[in-house]
């Protein structure tokens, strides 16, 4: 076995009787193009040209692979994303995107739901780390956060963020966070983190209390910690909501009704639990979508409130 391709990200693969091998190639820097590999060499040749006219007038911006030293000085590997324009002699603000999974990473394809380059278009510099427990990187380091979910994954964060703020283009009062489902059971543990360094929060379908999610979830919880009444402390230890009392970070929380991976539930205890501690906090719900916002509309709806959000509490571009 040998590796044929090396940048980007190649998916469905399909070899024709003649032996020409197909795929999508997708980067952060375009959707999916159908491609033919030459599997002596690598060599990519496009059979398409979809979206080009679509992506005709769009600046992109860059980005690169970093790896930065995490949780007990393990290499972690992290896209970071720069803005169109980018001028290192100015400080920009940074946007820590916080991935799914918890067993999912993030690899040089382009999110639809997570698109970085439009995070980074607003004029943020853009993070995505593949924390502990992220696939990709070995069995060993996936199965690093079970059954504690919370502390390897949080201290990749926070030295992620350590990494940003030691670099003269990023400015450390502009900081902002956020995640989806366990994405955003981790942006709810940095809520309840005692002086977080971030300004503000976004936190979409997440788990936010670890025994209403063992109730609701069958798939899940039970078989990876144990039902709460034979191992109450595992679900003590990381449940986001222990950390209520810590909570003053400006969160805008955000949930489908017809999510039955994180019952909708979760999210409007996150919300109450903001508003009656009396954190800037706002609610989006959307009574038609799921775990995802699939909706054309839903989703440009859903970028725009993120976007007024974030700008709120860390102004965009480069100063």
């Amino acid at each position: 076995m040998r590796q044929v391709t090396n940048n980007t990200d190649f998916g469905k693969p399909s070899i024709a009787k003649d032996g020409t091998l197909v795929a999508a190639n997708q980067s952060f820097l375009h959707p999916a193009r159908v491609v033919k590999i030459d599997s002596r060499n690598g060599k990519i040749t496009r059979l398409d040209s979809f979206n080009d006219d679509v992506l005709a007038n769009v600046d992109m911006g860059t980005y690169e692979s970093v790896t930065y030293k995490g949780y007990n000085g393990d290499d972690i590997q992290m896209w970071v994303h720069y803005p169109p324009g980018f001028d290192k002699t100015k400080k920009y603000p940074l946007m820590m995107l916080i991935h799914g999974g918890p067993h999912g990473a993030i690899s040089d394809s382009f999110h639809y739901r997570w698109n970085a380059q439009t995070f980074s278009s607003w004029g943020y510099v853009t993070a995505w780390p593949n924390f502990h427990g992220s696939g990709s990187f070995g069995q060993k380091f996936t199965d690093s956060i079970n059954p504690d979910w919370k502390n390897k994954s949080l201290e990749d964060i926070y030295k992620a963020t350590d990494w940003f703020k030691s670099k003269d283009w990023i400015d450390s009062e502009r900081l902002v966070a956020g995640g989806g489902s366990y994405g955003g059971y981790l942006s709810s543990i940095i809520l309840g983190q005692k002086d977080n360094p971030f300004n503000a929060l976004f936190i979409h379908a997440a788990v936010y209390n670890m025994y209403s999610q063992m109730a609701a979830d069958f798939a899940v919880h039970s078989t990876r910690f144990g039902s709460f009444w034979e191992k109450p402390e595992i679900y003590k230890s990381i449940s986001p909501h222990y950390g209520a009392a810590n909570f003053d970070t400006p969160t805008l929380v955000i949930h489908g009704q017809l999510d039955q991976r994180v019952p909708v539930g979760q999210g409007f205890e996150l919300f109450r639990t903001l508003q009656t501690k009396g954190v800037e906090s706002r609610m989006i719900y959307f009574p038609d979508e799921n775990h995802w916002v699939l909706k054309p509309n839903n989703s440009i709806y859903w970028y725009g409130q993120v976007k007024d959000w974030m700008t709120r509490f860390a102004e965009p571009g480069g100063k």
